[in-house]
């Protein structure tokens, strides 16, 4: 299938996970890739299996902790390349444990990551989307931007921000009557790529696998939907939460194990 020919798109943290997977399956579909990741040799790897597939990819460095460097990046990718046509903000990290043990410099890179640098690249590429016949802007947030996660509480913040952030970017491209940039918000729980190894999924909650995620995601996006939520019972937390009273939802939460899930985390950092 080639759903993607003639878009060029950019994967921010692509260089494992689910990043690389997305990479891999926008090149079965016909799109030119650009591979980021912040070492090179990661993104050459997965650069490489692409091209060896007959796809078309290129590799490049790009930390988006450092907000400096983004729009330069964009200035070189423009040189090199040229504009793209869908941004997909995959870049991000996650720590567990009881808050105050954790160090700050962690939990202020956690929003560096997560938030800031998803801005920032949006800022210094959304005008690529704005020019394109069809452009598309995904960004990745997490189930758990809909309830409070203990032991997770600055992650949970960072995507918490994110959909806000996409929301209203969202609505002001429909104010600003830019009707050919779509923008998919991806709320998934827990993913078995390691970045959540040791964590206990909640009740009715199976650890996702990365193919499950990564076919949602492009679904998603070729349906135009806001969002995309996994697992499908995730969906209904946010109604449930915001039915119940405060004190019965907490309970709810910690019987079913949203409460709990992080604490035993030990994931890739």
């Amino acid at each position: 299938m080639a759903r993607f020919n003639n878009h060029r798109i950019l994967i921010t943290g692509a260089g494992a996970g689910i990043g690389a997977l997305m990479a891999e399956e926008f090149a079965k579909q016909g799109a030119e890739v650009i591979v980021t990741a912040r070492r090179i040799a990661a993104a050459r790897e997965v650069a490489d299996r692409i091209k060896t597939a007959g796809g078309k990819a290129h590799a490049y460095v790009l930390d988006v902790s450092k907000l400096a460097s983004i729009a330069k990046f964009r200035d070189k990718l423009h040189e090199e390349v040229g504009p793209i046509t869908a941004l997909i903000n995959n870049a991000g990290v996650v720590f567990g444990g009881e808050f105050e043990q954790v160090e700050l410099e962690q939990h202020l890179n956690t929003f560096r990551i997560n938030t800031e640098g998803l801005m920032a690249t949006t800022h210094a590429f959304l005008n690529d989307l704005i020019q394109a016949k069809q452009g598309y802007l995904v960004n990745i947030a997490s189930a758990s931007a809909f309830v409070g996660l203990p032991y997770g509480s600055t992650y949970a913040a960072s995507k918490w921000a994110v959909v806000g952030f996409s929301e209203s970017i969202r609505l002001e491209l429909d104010v600003r009557k830019i009707k050919n940039v779509d923008v998919t918000t991806v709320c998934p729980s827990y993913i078995s790529t390691g970045m959540f190894d040791g964590v206990k999924t909640p009740l009715l909650t199976p650890m996702l696998t990365p193919e499950k995620v990564v076919k949602s995601i492009i679904r998603g996006m070729l349906k135009k939907d806001s969002f995309v939520i996994e697992p499908p019972i995730a969906k209904s937390t946010e109604l449930l939460k915001a039915a119940l009273p405060r004190k019965i939802w907490d309970e709810v939460a910690y019987r079913i194990g949203v409460s709990t899930s992080m604490y035993s985390w030990k994931g890739k950092k």
